[in-house]
């Protein structure tokens, strides 16, 4: 306050400027007041506006990540739900083996073996029935609902599936297990064998030959290629002939708080396509049907022998498909932990912009409480000092 000459009683500069100072102390004692009760630094953009914009941005990245570690415990608990239907199938297929090789021996006779089949054919049917049924949330897990797909590129004579929407043909069944692409049959006329081979992928693995005496409808699995075929012994009229595996229908999670914006909804998230917010899975289908079980019988010697072979093949699915959802569940464990890891250090991120700091906010109240109290004191004491006049006109 600057020097005052002589004694003016319109304008008590000394209370307007205490008046001052006891305004700020109680605006500053309200903020920490504010502050103190909602434990909160920033309760509004006037408060840190671009502490406030970067605090709303790390929240919803927050609460994002909550929810995608939600979906990652929520996929495990689906995948479970599908690993305990595929437990029960490979329990009855245990089961249809033991009667398949009781069956396949002259031991029994011809009615022996027609109560044979009569538990056969209703272990089989519960296996369909197990496979519609078992379901998460509405979802049916394990009927081929979300498995990899099957296409002709050019017709296949009677090697496909009606199954697989392809007419005049025998079943085709394909595994969660396949490689993505095409495959090609090319016939040998020296020794009368097919071979059918991944178009593109030149790995040995991925070629299976089929060798010269099959009969007509004789199935083949190669769990390399996760297929198995149906085919007439008509090896030359298949040369040149494709089958084309494609990624088909899968289950997606969400495990990031983003959307990746450089995939479209659509890619299976897998190899080069692998995302940053996504997984995407393939469950394969557990159904008689699916595991190539659908016309088998154990009414005939041949017919039981064929059964351990269609069983076995069958056995080697279920367990395939059993290790790709424990693998599945592990990396979803695993997605889990990041998540929980990110939230913890994003929330602490945001502490430090968002949150008050008791002890500072204490301190800062003791203070402008004292001041508030003092300037309120000094304030009257301002006021009585246009009073000194009233000597001068006594």
């Amino acid at each position: 306050m600057g020097f005052q000459q002589g004694f003016r009683i319109n304008t008590n500069t000394a209370s307007l400027n205490t008046y001052r100072s006891y305004g700020s102390a109680q605006a500053g004692l309200e903020r920490n007041i504010e502050r103190l009760s909602s434990g909160m630094r920033i309760n509004r953009a006037a408060d840190d506006s671009a502490g406030l914009a970067i605090s709303q941005r790390m929240n919803n990245q927050v609460r994002g990540m909550q929810q995608a570690n939600r979906n990652s415990q929520q996929a495990n608990n689906m995948l479970q739900t599908a690993e305990g239907g595929l437990d029960q199938i490979s329990n009855i297929l245990g089961r249809m083996r033991e009667l398949a090789v009781q069956s396949a021996s002259d031991g029994v006779n011809a009615d022996d073996r027609a109560s044979i089949d009569l538990e056969y054919q209703q272990l089989k049917a519960e296996i369909t029935r197990i496979g519609d049924a078992t379901e998460y949330n509405g979802t049916k897990l394990i009927n081929g609902h979300k498995a990899k797909g099957i296409d002709e590129t050019t017709t296949v004579s009677t090697a496909l599936a009606a199954s697989s929407g392809i007419a005049n043909a025998n079943d085709v069944y394909v595994a969660s297990t396949a490689q993505d692409g095409e495959y090609e049959f090319t016939y040998n006329a020296t020794d009368n064998t097919l071979e059918l081979a991944h178009a593109t992928d030149t790995d040995a693995e991925q070629t299976v030959t089929f060798a010269d005496g099959f009969s007509d409808g004789d199935e083949v699995h190669f769990d390399e290629l996760g297929i198995s075929v149906k085919i007439d012994s008509n090896f030359a009229s298949l040369s040149g002939k494709k089958l084309k595996v494609d990624q088909g229908e899968f289950y997606t999670i969400q495990v990031g708080s983003n959307n990746d914006a450089g995939a479209d909804a659509a890619t299976f998230s897998s190899g080069t396509n692998a995302t940053e917010n996504r997984i995407t899975f393939n469950i394969g289908d557990a159904t008689a049907d699916g595991l190539g079980l659908d016309g088998s019988d154990l009414t005939a010697l041949g017919n039981s022998q064929h059964a351990i072979n269609e069983l076995d093949a069958a056995i080697a699915k279920v367990n395939d498909e059993r290790s790709n959802i424990g693998a599945l569940q592990n990396r979803f464990e695993y997605t889990s932990s990041n998540l929980m890891n990110s939230i913890q250090n994003n929330a602490a991120s945001l502490s430090t912009i968002r949150d008050a700091d008791f002890a500072v906010e204490a301190a800062d109240l003791a203070r402008n409480q004292i001041l508030t109290q003092s300037s309120s004191a000094m304030l009257a004491q301002a006021n009585s000092l246009s009073q000194n006049v009233l000597g001068l006109i006594r």
